[in-house]
């Protein structure tokens, strides 16, 4: 609802410059358009890395690996570069998929904490770039403490201790 709630109040001239959602409404699509098309920018927390090393607290998650978009081509830790980048759809979303060399991952010595393959090299599945950005960004900023305490003020909007209590009938 979030889309059509914009454009009620773009059509009355009171957008905010920022709008207020939970974890439920997110989404990096949402995040970009909502920026692009209305100029407004969502205060929402995201889901966090799901990868098996960011889930466990160890080895080398997605935020380890940088993303050269325009050589189209990521860099492990340890420096070596990726050997397959393709477009591609996950799940019916548009991502891409990068692969590094299973010739250079087998030796690797942090092999252990990059990948669970026992075969191949590590995989790396990435949303185009607008949308990857727009979520490494707001994952980032939700590990400040003064864009948490900023977000806190909308807890108290439905925070049932903050609501006046019925009156007796």
């Amino acid at each position: 609802m979030t889309e059509p709630v914009h454009h009620m109040l773009a059509a009355r001239d009171l957008l905010p410059a920022e709008h207020f959602l939970d974890s439920g409404y997110a989404s990096a699509e949402l995040i970009v358009g909502m920026k692009k098309n209305f100029g407004v920018t969502l205060v929402t927390p995201v889901l966090l890395n799901s990868s098996p090393q960011a889930r466990a607290g160890a080895g080398f998650d997605r935020t380890a690996f940088t993303i050269d978009w325009d050589k189209r081509q990521a860099t492990c830790p340890r420096g070596d570069t990726s050997t397959w980048w393709s477009p591609a759809t996950l799940r019916g979303t548009k991502a891409i998929v990068i692969k590094f060399d299973k010739e250079t991952s087998r030796p690797c010595p942090v092999r252990d904490q990059c990948t669970r393959s026992k075969t191949g090299g590590r995989p790396l599945s990435l949303q185009p770039r607008e949308l990857q950005e727009a979520l490494g960004h707001t994952r980032l900023q939700q590990g400040d403490e003064q864009r948490r305490a900023k977000y806190g003020t909308r807890a108290g909007i439905e925070e049932p201790s903050t609501r006046p209590s019925p009156s007796p009938a």
